[in-house]
């Protein structure tokens, strides 16, 4: 299939995150169909991205800092690496390497969506909503370290030499080469980092003396101050970086204040009946809060209604 047969007009809904499922399959084939397909789109998205830089609501904003991006739910920026995302593919690129390494980058995900991001030594990172990664362009010899305040899923590359450090509000997280996931939103006093494959050192970042080992299968949550280390039970509650909301055994006011995070909207609720309210599903966040709200109406009864500016949600 050939450009011609494969309409700019998909190609540039899929880059604006506006294709449907049907579309983005299309795409997908094409691209993996043949290299010059794939070069075909690489063409194209970069034509896109030169247009969307020249966007003054989208346009990259220097600091003295360094590099912020803000990033809406298709273009994903990441300081001096340019990333393309499709059916699995990460490609990236280097802008500046003789000065990229003095340099540190800011990227700011919007409340309601998610971004995925590869890091210059290989590390694949998922960012949640409302989440702000701070990192250098590229790393040094001796470390590799970033900050994060929000929730993040990362696929870190191993490597002996260099220890990858997270840094949160609270916990530093040391890793060689693992995948785990870390929720720290410095808004609230939770957190919480799950550990897939590897282990993971956690610290106190005022007491680094204060730290815990995690291994393969284990969690730790802050409780009372203290982290408490128990066996994961549910992984389909980190699947929020495949685009699912996944909830088990979880109150009605956890599953709002979730929702708030995920679709950018405030929910009060009004009806004391809801308050010990236990519920389990599984969404995508495709199907909007709405949808969710009204399958969660056959199992409990209540009313919900938005304020006219859409920024609200009533429960009643």
């Amino acid at each position: 299939m050939c450009l011609l047969s494969m309409e700019k007009k998909i190609l540039y809904r899929f880059f604006e995150g506006k294709a449907s499922y049907k579309e983005e399959e299309e795409v997908c084939n094409w691209t993996e169909a043949s290299e010059k397909n794939m070069q075909e789109y690489l063409k194209e998205r970069k034509y896109f991205d030169l247009l969307i830089v020249q966007n003054r609501k989208n346009r990259i904003q220097p600091t003295s800092s360094g590099n912020v991006f803000y990033l809406n739910n298709i273009i994903k920026y990441a300081a001096a690496i340019a990333i393309f995302i499709i059916c699995g593919i990460q490609i990236y690129n280097h802008t500046k390497p003789d000065v990229s390494h003095l340099e540190m980058n800011t990227i700011s995900v919007p409340v309601g969506q998610r971004v995925n991001i590869l890091l210059s030594d290989g590390t694949n990172v998922w960012l949640n909503s409302g989440s702000k990664m701070k990192y250098p362009a590229s790393f040094t010899k001796g470390k590799r370290e970033i900050t994060l305040n929000g929730e993040g899923y990362f696929e870190v590359t191993k490597d002996t030499k260099r220890p990858f450090v997270v840094q949160t509000d609270k916990y530093n997280i040391k890793v060689l080469g693992t995948k785990f996931n870390v929720d720290a939103y410095d808004k609230t006093s939770f957190f919480s980092a799950a550990l897939m494959e590897g282990s993971i050192q956690i610290s106190e970042k005022e007491e680094p003396s204060n730290s815990i080992v995690l291994h393969p299968l284990e969690k730790a949550d802050q409780v009372d101050g203290k982290l408490v280390i128990e066996k994961i039970q549910n992984y389909d509650i980190y699947r929020w970086k495949e685009g699912l909301i996944c909830f088990e055994n979880t109150t009605f006011n956890d599953l709002m204040k979730e929702f708030e995070k995920t679709y950018d909207i405030q929910i009060i609720n009004g009806n004391k009946n809801l308050d010990n309210y236990i519920c389990s599903g599984k969404f995508r966040i495709s199907d909007g809060i709405d949808f969710i709200l009204q399958v969660l109406q056959r199992d409990i009864s209540f009313r919900f209604q938005r304020n006219e500016n859409n920024t609200i949600i009533y429960i009643k």
